[in-house]
């Protein structure tokens, strides 16, 4: 059974793709980076990483490797180019979001990464939802602690709609 670890980081990223390609390498494990701008509370990666390894284990994924399924489900998006657009990392970017599978080491992996933990980049926040693509008409409906549930629903609706 895989296992997987959301951990939130500070950082300078200088090349996403150099953080991407030292993800690959982790320890026999593997890593998806996001943009923690974008996410909204640690369970918006749980649900995405849980979603992604059902549908590895149902062999309905619609990408090759746990960390782009992740990114798709985190994203909301139907399309693995749109989901990494917006949800992956840009050059200069200083909150990172992670999920580790099958990394043993969590913080080793986060001194081989140059970054440092700070799970409070993933509390979710207005801001944040907006970001993600939530309409006012979305926020205006529920309250501001709901904002992480309506979330959680398109990560959830990714699955439905393959």
């Amino acid at each position: 059974m895989v296992r997987f670890e959301v951990l939130g980081a500070r950082g300078k990223v200088e090349g996403p793709e150099a953080l991407i390609e030292a993800l690959r390498s982790l320890q026999g494990g593997e890593g998806a980076a996001l943009d923690a701008d974008l996410i909204c509370g640690a369970d918006h990666l749980r649900s995405a990483a849980s979603h992604a390894l059902r549908a590895f284990g149902r062999g309905d994924n619609a990408a090759t490797t746990l960390a782009v399924e992740t990114v798709l489900f985190a994203s909301g998006e139907r399309q693995i180019s749109k989901a990494v657009r917006k949800m992956g990392l840009r050059k200069g970017a200083e909150r990172v979001a992670l999920v580790l599978f099958d990394v043993p080491d969590a913080d080793a992996a986060l001194a081989t990464l140059g970054l440092e933990r700070d799970d409070r980049v993933l509390e979710p926040s207005l801001e944040k939802a907006r970001r993600f693509g939530l309409t006012d008409g979305e926020l205006a409906a529920v309250p501001a602690d709901k904002y992480p549930d309506l979330v959680l629903e398109r990560v959830a609706f990714v699955g439905l709609s393959k």
